[in-house]
């Protein structure tokens, strides 16, 4: 299981990013997690556009694939702005790269956009 606050959650099952924070060694490459929301981010920790989901209530029955791993703080702060939904990003643990699916088994996202969601994140690393 990953526990994420609700509105982290609410972006992965939207298909608006590919990508959650974690602690060190909350998952790893390859590992098929079930996703659970837990608790919420103050506003103040959200960029604008994502403070609505501040009491977001994401649901139960999704899954994710871990597709990659990362430690967090080889994302490149400017490179990396607009691919996760926090004002700024963690400097420790890791960043998960998560194929998200449905209670149904249907991803999230399509294959292609997948690909260039992930594709787009990595290039963002350092």
């Amino acid at each position: 299981m990953l526990h994420l606050p609700a509105p982290d959650l609410m972006a992965l099952v939207t298909g608006e990013i590919v990508a959650a924070f974690t602690g060190r060694a909350a998952a790893g490459e390859g590992d098929e997690v079930e996703l659970l929301a837990e608790g919420t981010r103050p506003a103040g920790e959200l960029k604008p556009a994502y403070v609505h989901w501040v009491d977001a209530a994401p649901g139960e029955g999704w899954t994710a694939v871990v597709h990659a791993v990362h430690p967090a703080s080889g994302l490149d702060a400017a490179a990396g702005e607009a691919r996760h939904i926090l004002a700024a990003a963690p400097a420790s643990g890791d960043l998960l790269v998560l194929r998200v699916y449905a209670a149904d088994g249907e991803p999230v996202l399509s294959d292609t956009a997948f690909a260039a969601r992930a594709r787009s994140l990595e290039a963002a690393l350092r």
